[in-house]
């Protein structure tokens, strides 16, 4: 049968398609595969990305001085200027006369204070009083004898030691009592040794009392416009403090005022180390003239370390800089190609959000956001391959397909 034209040319436009088709779809049978971003390389402790990465912020350390020793340390009260006071006999209290915190002088009477001893003691300085005025009058006797030629210079000599023991004795009693306040009846005042402020007391009205019972004194009171610093040092210290000698000016600061410094000196250094703790004490003298600083309070005070010791700085930098991996501090340190590298440090002042810190140099930066993230890549690195999977286990007791 014969094909007209118009057949012949719609065949030959359905085999152009068909073959065309089936060349399109050999190609995609051999096309290559998407090409896939290269993730960070690790190469020991720096990582490295191929392009800009996000997430990353970085900050310049500050050069904070030379490196200095830094100890723990805790204020107490200057013991050259601190008074315990203790009652002289037992009794009981009439009335507490000063509080905690009242600012009192040498001589101010504190509290008021019974006691049956204290009667004695009165009784025991009249009993002086009137031994002597007998002695004054035998002493004149004698003397006027003694000129009549009556007696002899010997009992005159006896008689004026006799008025001279007495004078003593009655002085020594009423000496005793003008420091304890006397007044009529048998209490007496306890006054303040020294001028400063009651900063603890331990009476109440009605309270006994007794000098020898063990614990607290009645009262403190102490010149707080200077107190004392105690530091704790290890062994590991002691080669840094070799060089440190009395007078060394320290720093001590405190975390309620993170951006003051108070200077003082030092005053003493240990000769023992503790047996339990192996540390061994230094102590400062700080002024306190605004009494910023109290009592008890926890501190850190730095001095420098003697030449020669070190020459190495200390860098300041935020806390969120710095990592805690495996009981060490570490930092991610920006590279000048890109790359963040892991360096270890050591931590000698924390204040305020802020470190000081040793083991750097002066221009780095550090990474203060990202730095878990690029520690994540270290460790990942790091971590053993999964061992493979073989046909000869099967927990699950499934039928494992393909």
């Amino acid at each position: 049968m014969p094909y007209s034209r118009q057949s012949i040319a719609k065949a030959a436009a359905f085999s152009l398609a068909l073959a065309f088709t089936v060349l399109l779809t050999a190609c995609e049978k051999h096309a290559e595969p998407p090409l896939v971003a290269p993730g960070p390389s690790v190469n020991g402790e720096t990582v490295r990305f191929p392009g800009r990465v996000d997430g990353i912020t970085t900050e310049a350390v500050q050069n904070a001085g030379g490196i200095a020793l830094s100890l723990p340390g805790r204020l107490i009260w200057d013991e050259d200027r601190t008074v315990r006071v203790q009652a002289p006999f037992a009794g009981r209290v009439v009335r507490p006369m000063a509080a905690v915190g009242d600012t009192v002088r040498a001589g101010q009477a504190i509290a008021e204070m019974s006691s049956p001893e204290f009667g004695s003691a009165i009784a025991e300085a009249r009993s002086a009083e009137n031994e002597l005025r007998l002695a004054q009058d035998n002493l004149k006797r004698v003397s006027e004898l003694h000129e009549a030629g009556i007696v002899s210079l010997r009992e005159l000599r006896q008689a004026q030691s006799d008025e001279a023991g007495k004078t003593i004795e009655k002085t020594r009693a009423q000496t005793r009592l003008n420091q304890l306040g006397a007044v009529d009846g048998p209490t007496f005042f306890l006054r303040a040794p020294i001028a400063g402020v009651v900063v603890e007391r331990a009476v109440n009205t009605g309270q006994e009392f007794r000098p020898d019972s063990p614990g607290s004194p009645l009262f403190v009171i102490t010149d707080p416009t200077r107190l004392w610093v105690r530091l704790d040092a290890t062994e590991a210290d002691l080669i840094r403090l070799s060089g440190v000698t009395l007078g060394t000016p320290i720093a001590v600061v405190s975390a309620a005022y993170p951006s003051r410094k108070f200077p003082g000196t030092l005053s003493h250094i240990g000769d023992t180390i503790d047996a339990e703790s192996r540390t061994f004490r230094l102590r400062g003298s700080v002024p306190n003239p605004e009494r910023l600083l109290k009592g008890e309070m926890f501190v850190t005070a730095s001095f420098p370390v003697p030449t020669g010791m070190s020459s190495e700085n200390l860098h300041n930098l935020p806390s969120s800089a710095v990592m805690l991996v495996g009981g060490k501090h570490f930092v991610f340190v920006a590279e000048p190609d890109g790359g963040f590298t892991r360096k270890q440090v050591k931590i000698t002042r924390e204040v305020a959000n802020r470190i000081e810190v040793q083991g750097l140099i002066d221009g780095q930066r550090v990474v203060t956001e990202g730095n878990l993230f690029l520690q994540q890549i270290l460790a990942d690195a790091r971590a053993p391959a999964p061992a493979p999977a073989t046909g000869k286990s099967n927990p699950t007791g499934k039928e494992s397909r393909p």
